[in-house]
């Protein structure tokens, strides 16, 4: 124990806000781990590559500190203290705030990216918004090496607090949040002052992934069909699924629907590594009621109860700036300008052309040349902001505004829509109000990534539900219910069990649910304040105006009330909170009736920051559409926008996911037009597949979209262990570009080996595999399984002749037993028409299962 103090947690108070070497208080019994070498200056612990080397010593953990994680200290942001309730929680918030700040993992010094701080006369591409959408497209555009991408971000780099999944409340309202509010509204958020909604939005490089509540959640296939009949051709679900996958990189994929999730991607998808016993408790309560407990919300079925995957990674959050952009950070093709707002874009007005953008920084204006196309992704109030200041917009608005008009586009800021909430609040007698953040759990956060503060807590719970207003034809829900509660985001001392109210030490455990209606009807629209760019635009958002939102909100406080009165959650003593919206408690009005409710819904409305629409993609015949199909701003050459106010209408889900989808999506539109496209448009690298009928069924959409897409096709192998392709494969030869893996055998052992295509049959070479039998590990093979990337395959397997020359499958590798690893090496260029080398690691996970696919992200 050379070199390492020990103190008494009575000492704790008197400790430098900075030290290089703390002692924490905790339990004996929570998982440590030691550290060896103190004296001599190293960290070798398992730990010691969070920054972090954590020692037992009786009930005390010495964390000591590094001087620095190797690189300067990043942006710390707003401290976590702000919102917790004054100065009886500095102490022990600030402490853990510097913490934080010091976990290299999580402050990531020496991973963030840079900022450019003088740009290039001329880029080829700009990207204005670093958000959810904005940091896909530059990450996506800079892979041609030949194309010089700015990234322009009103805000600045991520806090390290954020990182911490239970602190996502602290950032609502501060520095990194644009703070919007909407107008006067006429039927909603009464209860607010001067009757005005909140609006957080992320002012930061990652947006509204930064500050949101992480869920990965899809919608309904309905959502994307109904924008294809719409006239988007291009956007039903078959694809735009693809388009998710290739964002995707899923942990769990073993236990998700097959065929609806990717690996290799950018994006780390999972559950949190933690979650209350009371979450549990919550689904078998929706099955009481007769609701499915669904496991893939983004598979196969959508109604029921969840726990959802989320967007993280080790116990911390993956924002879309931290997923895309720090990977490739050190690209000389890629700038980012931090704390650069976007006053307009520059458009000649004769040739209605794109030809610069100009912004605000350090109070300066300045401008940059753009010699291909400006990409807006900034989200559905300042992506309609900045087209109404470039003189894009309806006529009258822009001259009230006094904005000189480019192009008259009177949908510009129109068709503005969002999901609306309602929060109940339920009392928990049977447990005590207190903290949920101490010294333990912020000990097991910072030594293991794991515990309450890897979480946030109830709100990783969800349910989509049918009300009797709903499609009739169902498994399209019309709501959705969000849980809130055990959130460790705020402590007073740190000691276990402290009581949340000390002048109400028995003032019970609240819990709450927030029913959402996920088809609003109801419409705003967005107007300039003024021409000055710093003035926040003028938000109308019209919540509840259409009767169906009120009715439907109305229905889901029922049903809310219904799942507090089940019998699972009576044990806990589940009760509404007896007291009365005031403005609703009056004569005449009893409380619990569809009266009462209604006037409750409208003065405590609740937003969700689900904002979209507000550029309708459309149509040219339709009146309020903004871009078409290929999010080109009508009427001007050079501007498109990918983000959430292209969506004609919102998914039923949270936003994040498609936002990342679409700009997935409008990066490839890009490359295709400049003939830069280096991967298959739409490739998929993961497809799981059985022989059933829905799987066939699916995989034949995907593989027919779009005149054809390289789908890998995983046949899954059965106990026979004799069927040398699965049926599901047969189904397939009638599309071209396609590559299928043949369902693997053990008819027959031997070494591990591989044999090189067959230019003469278009056979898929053979691949050996192993498999664990009684008497250790055996070798397999399997024979080929033969397809034309062009013509139909016969009935009897191979091919009348060639129609494809070229090395187009170069080699499969084997897989050793269990768990296995190869390598394969593919050129799909003959298949695809493209320069497409890539080198992939294959993994079976189980015999039978899945034959799983990593790779180079395209």
């Amino acid at each position: 124990m050379s070199g390492v103090e020990q103190a008494p947690p009575s000492e704790l108070e008197e400790v430098n806000p900075l030290p290089p070497r703390l002692v924490l208080y905790t339990s004996s019994s929570l998982a440590h781990s030691s550290c060896h070498n103190m004296s001599g200056g190293g960290l070798t612990s398992s730990n010691s590559e969070r920054g972090a080397c954590w020692i037992q010593e009786a009930d005390y953990f010495s964390v000591v500190h590094p001087t620095s994680c190797g690189c300067s200290a990043p942006y710390f942001g707003p401290p976590i203290t702000a919102h917790c309730g004054g100065g009886t929680f500095l102490l022990f918030m600030g402490l853990l705030d510097t913490y934080i700040n010091q976990q290299c993992d999580i402050a990531d010094p020496c991973g963030r990216v840079k900022n450019q701080e003088i740009p290039r006369a001329t880029y080829d591409f700009v990207v204005v918004g670093g958000g959810s959408g904005g940091s896909v497209v530059a990450s996506r555009l800079s892979e041609v090496p030949e194309w010089n991408v700015l990234l322009l971000e009103a805000g600045g780099d991520e806090p390290p607090g954020t990182q911490v999944p239970s602190m996502l409340i602290g950032y609502f309202g501060s520095e990194i949040d644009w703070k919007f509010h909407t107008e006067p509204e006429e039927k909603a958020c009464l209860g607010f002052p001067e009757k005005k909604c909140p609006w957080i939005r992320g002012k930061v490089l990652g947006g509204c992934s930064v500050i949101n509540g992480m869920m990965y959640l899809r919608g309904h296939p309905k959502d994307y069909d109904s924008w294809e009949k719409a006239g988007n051709s291009g956007w039903g679900y078959s694809d735009v699924l693809p388009y998710f996958l290739k964002s995707e990189d899923n942990l769990e994929i073993e236990d998700m629907d097959p065929g609806y999730h990717g690996v290799g991607g950018y994006l780390t998808v999972q559950h949190f590594p933690d979650r209350p016993a009371m979450a549990q408790q919550i689904l078998r309560a929706g099955e009481e009621l007769g609701y499915p407990i669904v496991n893939d919300m983004n598979g196969r079925n959508f109604s029921g109860f969840t726990v959802a995957q989320m967007k993280t990674r080790n116990g911390s959050r993956v924002s879309s700036a931290r997923a895309f952009l720090r990977p490739v950070r050190d690209r000389p093709n890629l700038h980012i300008m931090l704390n650069t707002t976007v006053s307009k874009i520059l458009i000649d007005k004769q040739s209605t052309r794109m030809y610069g953008v100009e912004f605000i920084r350090d109070g300066k204006k300045q401008t940059v040349q753009v010699s291909k196309e400006v990409i807006l992704s900034g989200g559905a109030v300042n992506s309609p902001q900045i087209l109404l200041l470039s003189g894009i917009g309806p006529s009258e608005d822009l001259a009230k505004a006094q904005v000189p008009l480019i192009k008259d586009v009177p949908g510009v800021g129109k068709n503005l829509h969002n999901h609306v909430a309602f929060f109940l609040e339920f009392h928990v007698k049977n447990d005590t109000a207190k903290f949920d953040l101490d010294w333990t759990v912020t000990t097991d956060y910072l030594l293991n990534r794991k515990g309450p503060m890897s979480s946030t807590g109830l709100s990783q719970v969800t349910a989509k539900l049918n009300t009797k207003y709903a499609d009739p034809s169902g498994n399209d829900p019309d709501l959705q219910i969000f849980f809130g509660g055990y959130l460790a985001d705020c402590a007073k001392t740190g000691e276990v069990g402290d009581i949340l109210n000390d002048e109400q030490p028995s003032d019970p455990r609240i819990i709450s649910m927030s029913p959402v209606v996920l088809h609003p009807k109801s419409n705003g629209y967005i107007k300039l304040k003024s021409n000055n760019p710093l003035d926040h635009p003028l938000i109308y958002a019209n919540y509840l105006t259409h009767p169906d939102d009120i009715k439907t909100l109305i229905e889901g406080v029922k049903v809310s009330l219904r799942l507090s009165q089940t019998k699972t959650l009576q044990k806990y003593g589940f009760e509404l909170s007896p007291t009365p919206i005031p403005d609703c408690d009056k004569p005449g009005m009893k409380f619990g009736s569809d009266e009462y409710w209604e006037c409750a819904i409208r003065h405590a409305t609740g937003p969700e920051n689900h904002q979209a629409g507000s550029c309708k993609m459309g149509p040219a015949s339709d009146p309020d559409s903004v871009v078409d199909d290929k999010l080109h701003v009508r009427g001007i050459r050079g501007i498109r926008v990918m983000d959430a106010s292209v969506m004609p209408r919102v998914v039923s889900a949270n936003t994040a996911a498609t936002v990342m989808m679409i700009a997935e999506k409008g990066s490839d539109m890009v490359k295709t037009f400049w003939n830069k496209q280096t991967v298959k448009p739409g490739s998929t690298r993961y497809i799981a597949h059985s022989e059933s009928s829905g799987n066939v069924g699916l995989s034949n959409r995907l593989a027919s979209g779009n005149g054809g897409r390289n789908v890998t096709v995983v046949g899954n192998g059965n106990d026979s262990r004799s069927k040398p392709v699965p049926a599901a494969t047969q189904s397939f030869g009638s599309f071209p570009k396609q590559v299928a893996i043949p369902q693997y055998n053990t008819s027959g052992y031997g070494a591990s080996a591989y044999k090189p295509f067959d230019h003469n049959t278009h056979a898929i070479p053979q691949y050996h595999h192993g498999w664990q039998g009684n008497n250790g590990y055996h070798g397999g093979y399997s024979k080929p399984f033969y397809v034309d990337p062009v013509k139909p395959k016969s009935s009897s397997g191979t091919f009348p002749s060639p129609s494809v020359k070229g090395d187009y499958s170069r080699s499969f590798g084997n897989t050793q037993g269990y768990g296995g690893h190869g390598n394969t090496v593919r050129d799909n260029s003959a298949v695809t028409g493209y320069p497409v080398s890539n080198t992939w690691n294959g993994h079976m996970t189980r015999f039978g299962q899945t034959w799983r696919i990593n790779g180079n992200r395209p």
